[in-house]
């Protein structure tokens, strides 16, 4: 998400407060509940494709390229409560805005989307000193549910931010564990179903949660499509790829969906059509169910044009709320069907001008880097501070008193070389020599030092437009990994290695000065 997205915290606080309610997103965290104040929620994701960060935070997961945007992701429950999340189908992550941009946290599942009374809400500062923490605003209590604890997104997203804590050493704030006898967790059926619920002209709609891709904001901008079905919206681009965008409501026969700052996008897979956007009023929450409290539509339901559309009810709240399951295979057969296939060759069309928007780009916007793995990430190096790729020797001669990750000296064509291991010197474990090792050799100042990598990619020409600095996230980082190549195109990350901040290494200089 974009800082584009952010809105006006305060107008939105007292719109809450005159309503007598707040809204919040409460999820999973190792079996204890948290919500998020859905202000600051921008979107709820599939845990996606990240690249890992060599020294940065334990709690770091890594970086994605989420709509041509580097998100940073943080396992929150390595935050709030030192244990790693295991990540499974369930597992989301929900992005956050905040003054510091945007922010992933990884939860083990978002439970639901839903209103509390302003009541029920407990402001941190009305509570006993016993139960504090860094990161907490509060905590809801309702009769009828567990007490959910508030997190505080703005102390979160700073609390990540690089902080030096005497010399290198890094150090996030501390935090107590909520002692609460009031909190009990009950073991997840595996047997339950998940419902996405949301609304749609102020009635109750859900689609399974197996089908649900993601929730996303409405784009400012959609591509319109002239001559299209008047459910079909247009194209959005996400995340690199083009899907149509189907405003449900009018899918099913209803009005047109008013899009407001309520409304989302639930993104759903379709076997035929792959990714398609369905246009909701509001997402209201994500409830888990038997297969008994499920009731068979009315027969009435199912004649005539809506016929299969509907293909389950739940009542809830007693009766007082009642949800109609969305039959997604007849949606895209009966009433999608003629619609998304007309515009398939619009969609390849926007794929092929998204392509293709930098044919005319000069050399003198290119830089060219030498692309290689580590631990099977991509990083890169200047071609200009790239002396030459060689093999990995047989044998290198060992250097006493230094560092494990100068592995030893070569004679490269009667001078002495330095050879370090990139793996180690990044923070990461050895691995076993391979024929597809090389050696990657870096100069500086008549300075030559060889690193050690797991192999060589290419040699890649990328518009620098394309370079961007890297997010600050521990103090070595920010010195060897300040910069990254994004291809949006691609879908790809390279972490850009500083070669001053290597070559520039005592050890190295000591070595040299033994022969």
């Amino acid at each position: 998400m974009s800082n584009d997205n952010t809105f006006d915290e305060t107008e939105r606080n007292t719109e809450q407060a005159a309503d007598g309610e707040q809204q919040f997103v409460s999820f999973l965290v190792n079996k204890e509940r948290f919500t998020f104040p859905m202000l600051s929620v921008g979107e709820i994701i599939r845990v996606p494709t990240m690249v890992s960060v060599p020294l940065g935070p334990p709690q770091m997961i890594g970086l994605a390229n989420l709509r041509g945007n580097v998100l940073p992701v943080y396992d929150l429950s390595a935050i709030l409560l030192g244990t790693q999340t295991q990540t499974s189908d369930v597992t989301r992550v929900i992005v956050v805005e905040s003054e510091l941009g945007s922010v992933g946290f990884l939860v083990d599942r978002v439970l639901r989307v839903y209103s509390a009374p302003n009541d029920t809400v407990i402001d941190k500062s009305a509570m006993t000193d016993s139960i504090a923490y860094d990161y907490m605003l509060g905590i809801i209590k309702q009769s009828d549910q567990p007490v959910e604890q508030i997190l505080d997104v703005s102390a979160l997203a700073k609390a990540q931010a690089v902080t030096k804590q005497d010399g290198n050493a890094m150090q996030l704030s501390g935090m107590k564990r909520i002692d609460n006898d009031e909190v009990q967790e009950a073991e997840e059926d595996d047997s339950l179903q998940q419902l996405v619920c949301f609304s749609l002209e102020e009635q109750e709609f859900a689609f399974h949660l197996q089908d649900v891709e993601e929730i996303v904001r409405v784009p400012s901008e959609i591509s319109q499509l002239p001559d299209s079905a008047p459910a079909v919206l247009g194209l959005v681009n996400l995340r690199g790829r083009i899907i149509p965008i189907v405003d449900l409501s009018n899918a099913i026969g209803m009005m047109h969906t008013d899009i407001n700052e309520a409304s989302r996008i639930v993104v759903t897979q379709n076997s035929e059509f792959g990714s398609v956007g369905f246009v909701v009023a509001k997402v209201s929450n994500v409830v888990s169910i038997s297969d008994s409290e499920l009731e068979s539509v009315p027969s009435v339901c199912n004649d005539g044009a809506e016929s299969g559309l509907l293909e389950a009810v739940y009542r809830s709240d007693g009766g007082k709320r009642l949800v109609s399951i969305i039959n997604l295979s007849n949606i895209y057969g009966r009433a999608l069907m003629s619609a998304l296939s007309s515009i398939e060759d619009d969609i390849k069309q926007e794929s092929q001008m998204s392509e293709g928007n930098d044919v005319t780009i000069d050399e003198d916007d290119c830089e060219q880097y030498v692309i290689f793995w580590i631990n099977g990430q991509e990083y890169g190096v200047s071609i200009d501070d790239t002396q030459e790729i060689t093999r990995v020797p047989e044998k290198l001669e060992s250097v006493p008193s230094t560092p494990d990750y100068l592995k030893g000296i070569v004679n490269l064509r009667g001078t002495v070389l330095p050879v370090i291991d990139l793996r180690s010197r990044l923070g990461m474990p050895s691995s076993e020599t391979s024929e597809r090792q090389r050696i990657v050799v870096l100069t500086k100042d008549k300075q030559r030092t060889g690193f050690i990598v797991d192999g060589v990619a290419e040699v890649k020409t990328v518009v620098r437009q394309t370079i961007e600095n890297a997010p600050s996230l521990s103090d070595m980082q920010s010195e060897f990994l300040n910069r990254l190549i994004k291809l949006n195109d691609e879908k790809r990350i390279i972490q850009i290695i500083e070669p001053n901040v290597l070559l520039n290494d005592n050890a190295v200089a000591a070595a040299q000065q033994q022969y």
